[in-house]
């Protein structure tokens, strides 16, 4: 997770590691000429000196280099902000000016994917396939409230509670524009369809299966890059889920002892459609293995560190970057009082941990990163 500030006069950037590589790569030395992208146009300047930014951090590119201008103008740049200037490039007709950057050009300052990051197929083939597959999908009507982005003057906390609102419309706008670099960052987003269907409604709720069903068959299609027709796997996926729903329903035979007069046996067949009665005794079976899972974490030495509440005194900016506390005392806590209502909160909560280990330790060497 990424946490932004509002300092003023201090700046907000990522950047992208193939840039970054390519940047340390160039090794600007003093007197070389470059140009950099300012406000849709090339400004042209030469390198005067090289220099840590801050003497504490002297292996730190940031604004390592200070650079003159051709307006006569000094400032520090860092080398991924820095462009070598290709053969034949046209210069501004005034001194100090800047030229337009084309389309062409800005088109080659994107990432370009890894091999193997969009699967067997480049980006352009597969963000293709899978936009005729989304047009398929569009016409069907189990696609309708997930086609285009939720109407917040119909409901207006859905932003409140929705984190990350995305739809059909949106993912297909983003695929036209190129904006996944990786076909699973396409996955991660078509997967918070059900996801926040799931969250804004109740889990049993008929959108909730159709948001399921539609994220079930977009990313099969995607996973498979030989299919071509994406309404074979929904007609697959839909006779999967009226099997799993008949399955829950049974047909069966009831033989009763009548009591009614004008009978000549004593008995009559009647046949009915009855609800499969769920055992009460396995009911509540996730809370004992869910107890038996924390006592196997216990005897754990790795686990450790999670088992009590991060000490604030020791770590006194912890709440600045975790916004909920959690711990293994506070879920076996919670689990003990049967405030657990079913097997997902609980692992809501022991994935919080784990979230939230990554999010305040971010070097995965560290002993407490390896242990999650």
């Amino acid at each position: 997770s990424i946490k932004s500030h509002d300092m003023p006069d201090v700046i907000d950037f990522l950047v992208l590691h193939q840039f970054y590589n390519e940047a340390k790569e160039r090794n600007w030395q003093i007197g070389d000429r470059f140009r950099s992208i300012i406000d849709d146009a090339w400004w042209f300047g030469t390198v005067e000196s090289q220099q840590p930014f801050q003497p504490e951090y002297p292996d730190s590119s940031f604004q390592c280099y200070s650079v003159h201008w051709d307006n006569n103008e000094r400032e520090k740049m860092s080398p991924w902000d820095m462009e070598p200037i290709p053969e034949g490039t046209a210069y501004p007709e005034e001194v100090g000016a800047g030229v337009p950057v084309t389309t062409e050009e800005l088109a080659s300052l994107l990432y370009k994917p890894q091999e193997g990051e969009w699967g067997a197929h480049s980006r352009d083939e597969e963000c293709v396939r899978v936009l005729r597959g989304i047009d398929q999908l569009l016409s069907l009507d189990i696609s309708n409230p997930f086609a285009v982005p939720v109407d917040l003057s119909a409901y207006p906390l859905y932003c409140t509670v929705v984190a990350y609102p995305t739809d059909l419309t949106t993912i297909r706008r983003r695929l036209e524009n190129r904006f996944y670099r990786r076909i699973s960052a396409l996955m991660w987003e078509v997967r918070y369809i059900e996801h926040n269907a799931r969250t804004f409604n109740e889990p049993d709720s008929p959108i909730v299966k159709a948001a399921k069903i539609v994220t079930d068959v977009l990313l099969r299609y995607i996973g498979d890059q030989g299919c071509t027709d994406i309404l074979e796997i929904y007609n697959k996926v839909k006779a999967e889920d009226l099997s799993s729903t008949d399955e829950e329903e049974e047909v069966a035979e009831v033989f009763a002892e009548s009591d009614g007069p004008g009978t000549s046996s004593g008995k009559r067949t009647a046949r009915q459609r009855v609800k499969r009665q769920p055992v009460k005794a396995c009911a509540d079976a996730w809370r004992e293995q869910c107890k038996q899972l924390l006592s196997l974490i216990y005897e754990r030495e790795d686990s450790e560190p999670f088992r009590q509440p991060v000490d604030l005194f020791s770590y006194p900016d912890y709440r600045d970057i975790v916004d909920t506390p959690m711990d293994f005392s506070t879920v076996k806590e919670t689990l003990e009082a049967g405030n657990y209502g079913n097997p997902l909160e609980f692992y809501k909560d022991v994935r919080l941990i784990f979230c939230n280990s990554k999010a305040y330790t971010p070097n995965k060497k560290s002993r407490v990163r390896c242990n999650v």
